[in-house]
């Protein structure tokens, strides 16, 4: 006799025919990779070994990793980068996509012209940078010679300006997504709202405190949310330039993770520094969106 399978069951079945195959790869790709590393993390590793055994040594490696002696300032300059380079993202992008939301001239082109620093590959920018930016032969050093009337100008020797150098670089390479984003959030409100503020004599920044920020905020509280998760791990763009120096001043966390995996094989102490740093954004993502839907509830 054929059972017969209820509604409720067979849109059950359903809903895991699709959920299935993407918990699937979520539990190959990233809890897996998680729970490996939260392991490691209380383990001995070091690729220079040749042992297979990995012994529990307990908190021994995030011992070390609090025992760095540049362990301060590495976590102070992950925080004064992410900071200063989430606030430039987002102001710059939000004052670019309120600009070319506007209608004038040549819009089109000067958006398609405001994608380039984002789409251009990582490596590609930073080398630009570097170029421009050479003690003896980069445009950008001669022109900052001329205006700050400076015999020598070397960037990327200075602690704090290849600090700065890095921040305004990973601003000007990503801000081009935050406008996107907001542009796309912009060209969904409605133009009658406006034309209602305008009846009441509201100047621009009343229609941007009233009708503007309410509509884009949302998109705006989760871009920021993203940016700052983005950033607090940044690696690829500072490695490039950088290399975490000098003098360990432009060295996150992202750069100490990958030295002691991969120049000093100490993979016990990166996989620490690694959850450290997953922690950090999972204390940080609850405390928002905690924030935020209690600000929603009100």
């Amino acid at each position: 006799m054929q059972k017969v399978v209820s509604v409720e069951n067979r849109q059950r079945i359903v809903v895991l025919q699709f959920i299935l195959p993407a918990l699937l790869i979520l539990c190959v790709f990233v809890f897996y990779p998680i729970l490996k590393t939260i392991v490691m993390s209380f383990q001995e590793w070091n690729l220079i070994s040749p042992s297979d055994e990995h012994e529990f040594v307990g908190l021994a490696n995030y011992r070390a990793v609090f025992g760095i002696t540049h362990f301060s300032q590495m976590v102070t300059t992950t925080l004064v980068y992410t900071v200063f380079s989430v606030a430039g993202k987002m102001l710059l992008g939000l004052g670019v996509a309120l600009l070319f939301n506007r209608p004038f001239r040549g819009r089109a082109l000067a958006r398609g012209f405001m994608l380039i620093p984002w789409a251009m590959p990582t490596v590609v920018a930073c080398n630009v940078f570097l170029i421009a930016l050479d003690p003896n032969y980069g445009i950008l050093t001669e022109l900052f010679k001329m205006l700050f009337r400076l015999a020598k100008l070397d960037v990327f020797s200075n602690t704090t300006s290849s600090l700065v150098a890095v921040i305004i670089i990973g601003i000007w390479k990503n801000f081009p997504f935050i406008s996107l984003m907001l542009l796309a959030a912009l060209s969904g409100i409605p133009k009658d709202y406006y034309d209602a503020a305008s009846i009441d004599g509201a100047n621009a920044l009343v229609k941007f405190k009233c009708v503007t920020w309410p509509q884009i905020k949302p998109i705006w509280n989760t871009l920021l949310v993203l940016q700052i998760l983005w950033t607090v791990k940044e690696f690829e763009l500072i490695y490039l330039i950088t290399r975490g120096g000098p003098n360990n001043a432009t060295n996150v966390m992202g750069i100490d993770i990958y030295l002691n995996a991969f120049r000093y094989y100490k993979i016990g102490m990166a996989s620490a520094e690694g959850v450290m740093l997953l922690l950090i954004c999972v204390v940080f993502a609850i405390v928002y969106f905690r924030g935020v839907n209690k600000e929603e509830a009100e």
